[in-house]
């Protein structure tokens, strides 16, 4: 028997197939695309703003640091001509006045600042010596020699193994310390610290101290100290003279020589 039945029905969809992926309509991607735009669009503006904004500011910084050093340029090159003689002598001393009275108030200020730190400036001159034994067969001398592998020293030289040679002019605090251990039977035992100018100036001597044992049998030690401040120029040269340097107590710590810049 054959069906005749008829329906007005539509058959039923197909199945979409596995893996297809239908495609957005085109009312879609118009608002993501605007948006990529306007992300771009900012980001170049955003660049160009900086660029902009490190230009003139690259450009202010110039100008002012320009304007701040043109007046100590114009010095120097004034310095520089007084130099070659080309400025006059009143106008060469009044600009040398003038640093002066910087150079003293920058001065002023770093100690102002050293004294609130506690550190002192770092262009200060030290030195503390310790002594060294002669070595038997050495020519006799009646300076001191100094061992300068234990000693400190700051912007002072060390000459001909007993002098000390002052780079900075100033006042100095100026100290020796001696001991002796044994006894002279004629002369006093005594140190003195003696002072000359340059390499052949005469010596004179700065400060001198005694100390006695009484006789021979005597086996103690007495020490020669002595200190005081003294204003020092370059060059000038410092030692420290005794009695007989047989007599100094060698001992670590006993026999010193030292002096710093105030």
């Amino acid at each position: 028997m054959i069906n005749t039945y008829q329906t007005s029905m539509p058959p039923p969809p197909i199945p979409p197939r596995l893996g297809s992926v239908s495609a957005p309509g085109p009312g879609h991607s118009k608002p993501l695309l605007r948006f990529l735009i306007g992300m771009i669009v900012l980001q170049m503006v955003l660049l160009l703003g900086g660029f902009t904004y490190l230009y003139h500011t690259d450009n202010k910084y110039h100008k002012e640091l320009d304007s701040k050093y043109l007046d100590d340029m114009i010095i120097l090159k004034r310095l520089e001509e007084c130099e070659k003689d080309i400025q006059s002598v009143l106008d060469c001393k009044k600009l040398v006045e003038k640093y002066k009275s910087i150079l003293a108030k920058v001065s002023q200020e770093e100690g102002r600042a050293a004294k609130l730190t506690g550190d002192g400036p770092s262009y200060g001159a030290m030195a503390r010596m310790i002594v060294k034994q002669p070595v038997s067969g050495s020519p006799p001398t009646k300076y001191l020699e100094w061992n300068i592998g234990h000693s400190v020293r700051k912007n002072v030289q060390y000459y001909m193994s007993s002098w000390l040679k002052v780079l900075q002019p100033g006042d100095y605090n100026i100290y020796s310390q001696v001991a002796f251990s044994k006894w002279h039977p004629k002369t006093p035992l005594a140190s003195r610290v003696k002072l000359r100018k340059g390499e052949t100036g005469e010596e004179k001597d700065l400060m001198t101290a005694y100390c006695s044992l009484g006789d021979q049998d005597h086996t103690d030690v007495c020490t020669a100290f002595q200190g005081g401040v003294f204003s020092l120029e370059p060059d000038d040269q410092l030692s420290v003279w005794v009695t007989d340097p047989s007599l100094v107590n060698y001992e670590e710590g006993t026999t010193t020589f030292g002096l710093y810049k105030l």
